[in-house]
C-alpha cells in the first residue's frame, strides 16, 4: 500500500469533521458576514506567506533534480495564486493596504506553520512534504464533498468562487503531483517512518479543524468588541 492511502485512511475522519463545520456551511449557503470572510481571506494571506517560505526551506535540504524542479513549479504556482490572485481579491473586498501589511497572525496559524516548519527542519523533506500535502489535500476533500452536499445552494452563493477553485482541474492535478511527489519519496520506508509521517499528517489535519473553529469564532469576537 502507498504512503498515501495509509495518510488518507487515517486522516478521513478529520477531513469529513472538516467538511461539517460551520463556517464553510456559511461559505456554501452563501449567508456569511463579509467582515467574517474578509478576515479569512487575511489569514489566509499570511498563511500562504509562511507557505511559500516552506517550499523555499524545502528546496535548500538539498532536494534530488526531479523533486526540485516539482518544488520550482509549486513555489511559482503559490506566489502567482498570492500576489496576482489573492491580493488583488482582498483589495476588492474593501481590505486595505496597511490592514494587508500590518495584519497578524491568529495563534492557531502561527502555532500550524511552526509546526510545520519543525517538521522539515528536525524530521527532514519526507516530513516536510507529508505536512505540506495535508493542507493541500484537505482542500481537494473539502471543495468535493461540500460541492456535492451544497449543490443546489452554491449555485447562488456568492462564495461559490472559492470551492471552484479547490474543484477545478489545475488544482486537482495539482495535488495529485503533490501525492505522487510523496509516494515517490517515501517508497521503501519502513514501519516506524510510516507510523511517524502519518502522525505529523493527522497532527496537521487538526490544526486545519482547529483554524476553522478559529474563523467562525470572528464574528462573536467582533460583536463583543
Amino acid at each position: 500500500m502507498k504512503l498515501s492511502d495509509i495518510l488518507a485512511s487515517k486522516t478521513e475522519i478529520f477531513w469529513k469533521e472538516a467538511s461539517e463545520k460551520n463556517f464553510l456551511t456559511e461559505m456554501a449557503m452563501g449567508n456569511m458576514d463579509k467582515a467574517k470572510f474578509c478576515n479569512y481571506m487575511l489569514q489566509d494571506y499570511l498563511y500562504l506567506l509562511d507557505y511559500i517560505d516552506i517550499l523555499k526551506d524545502m528546496k535548500k535540504t538539498g532536494v534530488n533534480e526531479k523533486l526540485g524542479l516539482f518544488l520550482d513549479d509549486i513555489i511559482c504556482d503559490t506566489e502567482n495564486e498570492t500576489y496576482r490572485v489573492h491580493v488583488p481579491a482582498m483589495k476588492n473586498l474593501g481590505i486595505s493596504e496597511t490592514e494587508i501589511e500590518k495584519g497578524e497572525k491568529a495563534a492557531v496559524i502561527s502555532d500550524y506553520v511552526g509546526y510545520m516548519k519543525k517538521a522539515l527542519s528536525e524530521e527532514g523533506i519526507l516530513a516536510g512534504l507529508t505536512a505540506m500535502l495535508q493542507c493541500s489535500w484537505n482542500y481537494a476533500y473539502i471543495a468535493e464533498v461540500i460541492s456535492e452536499k451544497y449543490k443546489k445552494e452554491l449555485e447562488t452563493s456568492k462564495y461559490k468562487f472559492w470551492f471552484d477553485a479547490y474543484n477545478c482541474k489545475e488544482y486537482t492535478d495539482s495535488n495529485r503531483l503533490w501525492i505522487d511527489a510523496l509516494d515517490n519519496e517515501a517508497s521503501g520506508i519502513d514501519r516506524d517512518e510510516t507510523e511517524k509521517l502519518c502522525e505529523i499528517f493527522i497532527t496537521c489535519a487538526k490544526y486545519e479543524n482547529s483554524l476553522w473553529d478559529y474563523l467562525d469564532s470572528y464574528e462573536t469576537e467582533l460583536n463583543r468588541n
